[in-house]
């Protein structure tokens, strides 16, 4: 049962990029019973469904023919994205935020959301909200990945499969496409470098986990996690068992190789700094 609070004492934002572990992290948080409900709160269906829960006005009421179109199969996934984007209505957003933040909470008053740079991007330039004053105190996690490539073999394969767990069944077989896989690349690593200017912009030092190391110890990173904002856990962390399976195949590998091959001038950005945020 979700709590109503007047404002969140917290508000645990976690910054990432795609396919670096973050559903699995947040599900382990979610377990915890204190540190909130972190969701992708800011996808558009998202938006424009709790809103419409919510009593507060998030759809452009002449967009909803647009979104309709989903139920034929007339719409990819991408295009549907869109549609639900553009038909959120941008003066409620601020409002969206503020209520969500109140409602969407653990019962220590602590809300929580899984925010990839895209959604961070769509938020601040095309709906003009800010996160930055949810709560009384606002704490950052980010959340990366050390090998960048393997993050973007990820992210291609289940964008072409539509697998994106491993209880999951593909949908189709992924193909090597050395030039989209190049183009990806290129888009991962400008994804994670610009949470790090954001974070230097706005003075904030966040706290920092990686896919590896959450994947090596992930109760271990959840009690870290807790230290950090200085709470207990009201239940065991819950870890099932199909989360810790990982989508890594000698198809991988594989695709590792001729990348290195066809790319050799992409292979210095592979991985990024050991030990914390990377430097401009």
């Amino acid at each position: 049962m979700r709590t109503r609070s007047a404002k969140s004492k917290n508000s645990l934002i976690i910054a990432t990029t795609q396919r670096c572990g973050a559903t699995w992290l947040a599900s382990l948080m979610e377990s915890t019973g204190v540190l909130g409900h972190p969701e992708e709160w800011l996808l558009p269906g998202t938006v424009l469904s709790w809103g419409l829960r919510n009593r507060i006005p998030t759809l452009k009421v002449r967009s909803i023919p647009e979104c309709m179109l989903h139920r034929s199969g007339i719409r990819s996934d991408r295009e549907l994205y869109a549609v639900y984007r553009d038909a959120v209505n941008p003066r409620a957003v601020q409002r969206y935020l503020d209520r969500l933040s109140q409602v969407e909470v653990t019962p220590n008053s602590v809300f929580s959301i899984h925010l990839q740079w895209d959604h961070f991007e769509v938020l601040t330039q095309q709906w003009g909200a800010s996160l930055l004053d949810l709560a009384d105190r606002n704490q950052w996690l980010f959340l990366w990945r050390e090998d960048q490539l393997e993050q973007t073999i990820s992210w291609t394969r289940a964008r072409a499969t539509n697998q994106w767990t491993s209880s999951q069944r593909a949908d189709r077989t992924a193909v090597y496409d050395g030039p989209e896989l190049r183009r990806r690349f290129l888009m991962t690593v400008e994804r994670n470098q610009l949470w790090v200017e954001f974070f230097q912009q706005q003075g904030i030092t966040p706290f920092e986990l990686t896919y590896e190391q959450v994947q090596a110890d992930p109760v271990g990173s959840i009690d870290q996690i807790l230290a950090w904002v200085d709470e207990k856990a009201s239940n065991p962390v819950s870890i099932e068992q199909p989360a810790l399976q990982v989508q890594r195949s000698s198809e991988t590998e594989e695709w590792i190789a001729r990348f290195s091959e066809e790319n050799p001038d992409l292979i210095g950005l592979r991985y990024r700094r050991p030990g914390g945020i990377p430097t401009p």
